[in-house]
């Protein structure tokens, strides 16, 4: 079997959860080693939010490319999550039945994902509208918690660190949720605040406006995650 892997992570999600370019490419090879697979690729997404659908991505279209083929030259396109060939639910149903009913496979590493039976491909679904769901939902909540705040008087005049505003709405900017992870993980290893502000800067991950992090700035952001947590 010859596989193309394919791998991608946020601006700052290579800090969040091990899903760095490097633990999916170890994941990948470990995989192909145990199933006999040769791997003539490794297409890496760095920087690219799973938002973006996969042709409009520089290494995405490579993917494209390999399911419009007729004749593809490799048997199946291995990621370790679905998640990052797509975040969108309709998008990745589309994906799922491109690749079941074209000559390229998909397998999926972690959740186990195996197209060739009905099971699969439904779980692969349910999968895929469930972490739609799950997103939706946390942006529900955030929206009526700062609707409440509003009519008690507290100020929600721009996003918090982790958000962004699209209309009266809150939506998951994942960069900065990834950023806002890292920044929790360091201060809980014990931390002082002004250390948690170096390492964040020399791992290159901007603040809302994009400048560099000062003990303040992380001080109030995690004061304003450890509440909404509480």
């Amino acid at each position: 079997m010859k596989i193309v892997g394919y791998i991608r992570v946020s601006t700052s999600e290579q800090v969040n959860e091990g899903m760095s370019l490097e633990a999916q490419e170890a994941k990948i090879s470990a995989w192909a080693d145990a199933n006999g697979a040769e791997v003539v690729e490794i297409v890496r997404e760095e920087g690219v939010s799973g938002s973006k659908l996969l042709q409009d991505r520089p290494g995405g279209k490579k993917v494209a490319r390999l399911l419009e083929a007729r004749r593809p030259g490799v048997d199946a396109v291995v990621v370790v999550r679905m998640d990052r060939l797509g975040r969108d639910a309709a998008e990745q149903i589309d994906l799922l039945k491109r690749f079941r009913t074209g000559k390229l496979g998909v397998v999926a590493i972690a959740q186990h994902i195996d197209l060739a039976t009905p099971h699969g491909r439904a779980m692969a679904q349910i999968g895929a509208v469930f972490a739609e769901l799950e997103r939706a939902l946390i942006a529900e909540r955030t929206t009526e918690t700062l609707a409440e705040m509003r009519a008690q008087g507290r100020v929600t005049n721009h996003a918090p660190f982790g958000w962004r505003a699209e209309g009266d709405y809150l939506v998951r900017d994942e960069d900065e949720q990834a950023t806002l992870a890292r920044l929790v993980e360091l201060r809980e290893e014990g931390l002082s605040f002004h250390k948690v502000a170096d390492l964040l800067n020399q791992e290159r991950h901007p603040t809302k406006r994009g400048g560099p992090w000062q003990a303040m700035t992380v001080r109030n952001v995690y004061l304003r995650t450890v509440e909404d947590a509480a």
